[in-house]
């Protein structure tokens, strides 16, 4: 009887040791390189301008470029306060997306586009440049307001310019 439970004993541990398998890697967390954006980001004030043809603009806001915060202010007209983070080189590729209301008959009208900021060779000041049709351009200037005829999008232009990439 002994020799019979040695027998099966034996076999089991020998079929035991065939079934091991490798172990399954797809179980195994794989770990992807990661992307560290080293971007210098600088503090600026935003603005918005209203170009004719738009009609009033009650709210706006606009999304950092490198995070998910949005910083905005109530109606078009003057510097809103600063903390907008905008990188103090420009970036091919800086998306932003533009939220702003323009109430029709008292109701809320709500109205969200993404846009590229424009090439810009020194932070500063951010203005939102809102145009009819419902067109947005985002621009940065160091040193001229809207009113400057060196600001980047002319007070009277009534078209929206093509967006830059």
């Amino acid at each position: 009887m002994r020799l019979k439970h040695l027998l099966i004993f034996t076999a089991t541990l020998a079929l035991s040791a065939c079934a091991a398998t490798a172990p399954n890697t797809a179980q195994v967390p794989v770990k992807k390189p990661s992307m560290v954006v080293d971007i210098e980001l600088v503090p600026v004030s935003i603005a918005c301008f209203s170009h004719p043809g738009v009609g009033y603009i009650h709210d706006f806001y606009i999304k950092e470029p490198y995070s998910e915060r949005m910083a905005g202010g109530l109606s078009c007209g003057g510097i809103v306060g600063g903390g907008y983070m905008l990188p103090l080189k420009w970036q091919p590729g800086m998306k932003v997306k533009v939220r702003w209301n323009r109430p029709i008959k008292g109701e809320d009208n709500w109205i969200e586009k993404t846009t590229t900021i424009r090439r810009y060779d020194e932070a500063g000041n951010i203005f939102v440049h809102f145009f009819a049709n419902d067109e947005v351009r985002v621009v940065s200037s160091a040193r001229y307001a809207t009113e400057s005829p060196k600001h980047p999008i002319l007070k009277d232009v009534t078209i929206a310019p093509p967006e830059e990439e």
